[in-house]
């Protein structure tokens, strides 16, 4: 009730100071009452049958965030249906947008400020639950240790149960007793058993009747090193569990989604106030210095390795080699106007045009021509890996000075590498980190740009 009161009288303020942006005061007429009650009846439901009020003892800042940018995104959607149906277009665009905008931002700062409220209190000794580990070996000194170092989790270990009479005990690792002393005794202030998988049917399945008769809730622990692994997930197939080691971030419906989301906002926002001016005057310039056309669009690798047609603004003369021999300095095919657009990568700009048809990403693995995959995906480790999302106009490995000719194993090594850390590793926050160190180091200029 405490989180949903203080997220009321946050978007409250939120409708008022856009309605305020939009007409300059706060005095609500209709249909703007109307409206606001709308509003206010909304959020709570939304936020109640959502659970956004339970913040996990493990849950990461963004994973909430991801949380509350998709509250905000469902909430957006029904009150704009909703007004529709009570107003139809007497509601201001322009409160629209704001009160939009301002939902976004600041319901997302409220949402990690109160994580960060609950993970401080939770340290400090409050909402705490207690729990007692079975079982003394490795992967119960694993978990012990994590709880011992991140105490904002809220959870406290009371002890160990050991599966023997007599165990070595370790100063560092207290002992409360055996699993016959746990099975005897009372858990009445006990929240959590956590049990090591090592732990055999027979004395597990009497420890859970124990747990079920005591409302404790008991928690498995797997024997399964997931250290040498980025994602998993766990799910069933029946009765049989079955865990995926190699997810990536994208394969979230969710994540991709919003990625998709930012493409199409960003490759429209580039066509129509940069492509429109700048197609024509470059085209003009390109077919005024050489013959041919003013794009050059040449066969890649997308996602799954499906061939597509990647665009660029033709920079050299017609050449029979432009698929089999690749840019290199002070080279002879290429024109003046041309050496300008690869030193700058204006050349790249058409595509654009791939992202908004969907080919391509803003932010991912550089497309190379077929050629150069073939030469390399047999010498370098995981290489298909990067083709398990759509290519980028630019990507971590430009972003960081990997860019123009190949001419080694270790250059393509090392992009590759980069690429599979952007998998491994993306967020939309990420993907506009990319985008700034890419406008960066245009600015300042790259010399293997020709």
């Amino acid at each position: 009730m405490l989180f949903i009161t203080g997220e009321m009288i946050v978007i409250t303020i939120l409708f008022f100071s856009a309605f305020f942006i939009a007409f300059g005061s706060f005095n609500l007429e209709s249909p703007y009452k109307e409206a606001f009650i709308t509003y206010l009846v909304m959020w709570p439901v939304l936020s109640y049958f959502k659970r956004d009020f339970k913040i996990g003892r493990a849950v990461s800042y963004y994973s909430t965030f991801k949380k509350a940018f998709s509250s905000a995104f469902i909430f957006v959607s029904l009150i704009s249906l909703g007004w529709l149906f009570i107003a139809g277009d007497a509601i201001s665009r322009h409160f629209i947008m704001s009160l939009v905008l301002l939902l976004f931002v600041w319901i997302t700062i409220y949402r990690v400020f109160v994580h960060l409220i609950l993970d401080r209190y939770r340290a400090f000794g409050g909402n705490i639950r207690y729990a007692s580990i079975i079982g003394y070996d490795q992967l119960t000194f694993n978990l012990f240790d994590v709880l011992e170092k991140k105490p904002h989790y809220g959870i406290r270990c009371k002890g160990f149960y050991t599966l023997k009479t007599k165990v070595d005990a370790k100063e560092k690792y207290p002992v409360a007793g055996n699993v016959n002393d746990l099975l005897k005794g009372d858990l009445s202030h006990t929240d959590f058993l956590y049990i090591s998988e090592k732990v055999d049917r027979a004395t597990l399945n009497k420890i859970i009747e124990k747990a079920d008769n005591s409302l404790v809730k008991v928690k498995l622990l797997p024997e399964f090193r997931t250290d040498f692994v980025k994602t998993f997930s766990l799910r069933r197939f029946g009765a049989v569990p079955v865990v995926d080691i190699n997810n990536l971030p994208l394969d979230s419906t969710w994540n991709t989604v919003v990625k998709r989301a930012f493409d199409l906002v960003f490759s429209f926002l580039m066509i129509f106030f940069v492509m429109s001016w700048m197609y024509p005057i470059f085209g003009l310039i390109i077919k005024l210095e050489s013959k041919g056309p003013i794009l050059f669009k040449q066969l890649r690798h997308g996602k799954g390795n499906a061939p597509f047609y990647c665009y660029k603004f033709r920079t050299m003369v017609i050449n029979n080699e432009a698929d089999v021999l690749w840019a290199r300095k002070d080279d002879p095919r290429v024109t003046k106007f041309g050496a300008f657009l690869r030193k700058t990568s204006l050349d790249e700009f058409p595509q654009f045009f791939n992202v908004l048809i969907g080919n391509m990403s803003i932010v991912g693995p550089r497309p190379h021509p077929l050629s150069l995959n073939h030469s390399y995906e047999s010498r370098i480790e995981k290489f298909s890996r990067r083709h398990a999302s759509k290519p980028g106009v630019t990507g971590l490995a430009q972003a960081m000075g990997y860019r123009g000719e190949i001419v080694d194993y270790y250059q393509m090594n090392s992009r590759v590498r980069l690429d599979r850390f952007y998998l491994q590793n993306w967020s939309f926050w990420l993907d506009v980190k990319i985008i700034f160190l890419t406008v960066y180091a245009l600015v300042r200029g790259q010399d293997l740009a020709y």
